[in-house]
């Protein structure tokens, strides 16, 4: 038989571990949009901005600026998106999805209001767990948000700002010490 306390905090810890996932993700995004901004030197004051910003704006906004500006990235960012796109709608059942919740079931229910219609899906505890999982890689495995993909958005972003500006105000872009940006400083 199920102890239905233990099955209660498993499912309050897989929860808790989803929703801290996404944030990270979200967080991620929320500063690569303000890297679409056209004065990175005032990349710490927009960021309030662009963290109010729907979660769909913030890829929207990333979305329309490597269309525009970072072509390169776009295939990258695409298979990024579609995961982050599917892992969105996991969000709103787990995060925002009204529970049908038993303790002594190994499962939830959850529902939300999609086209005019309910819409339901149920969850345990190992799916919930794989669910997090796929986020830990979207932020920082192979061509992370919070990673790969960031790097090298804020390399390319930096580059490009660089090329308008003067010296003064142009930005070295280091990583782990490692300067990564094209200019590489004033030579002294």
């Amino acid at each position: 038989m199920t102890d239905i306390f233990e099955n209660d905090k498993k499912f309050k810890e897989a929860i808790g571990a989803f929703i801290i996932a996404f944030s990270k993700l979200e967080y991620g995004l929320a500063y690569l949009s303000v890297l679409t901004e056209f004065d990175l030197r005032k990349r710490n004051e927009n960021l309030l901005t662009h963290i109010g910003y729907s979660f769909d704006n913030k890829k929207k906004n990333i979305a329309n600026y490597i269309e525009n500006n970072l072509i390169e990235l776009k295939p990258i960012w695409d298979n990024q998106k579609n995961k982050i796109d599917k892992l969105n709608r996991e969000r709103r059942f787990i995060a925002h999805g009204f529970i049908s919740y038993s303790l002594p079931n190994e499962s939830i229910t959850t529902f939300v209001k999609e086209k005019k219609k309910l819409s339901s899906r149920k969850f345990d505890v190992e799916t919930i767990k794989k669910l997090t999982q796929e986020i830990h890689h979207l932020n920082t495995g192979k061509n992370g948000i919070n990673g790969e993909f960031h790097v090298e958005f804020t390399k390319l972003r930096i580059n490009q700002w660089n090329e308008l500006v003067n010296d003064e105000t142009k930005i070295i872009y280091r990583v782990n010490n490692q300067i990564l940006s094209d200019w590489k400083g004033k030579e002294e």
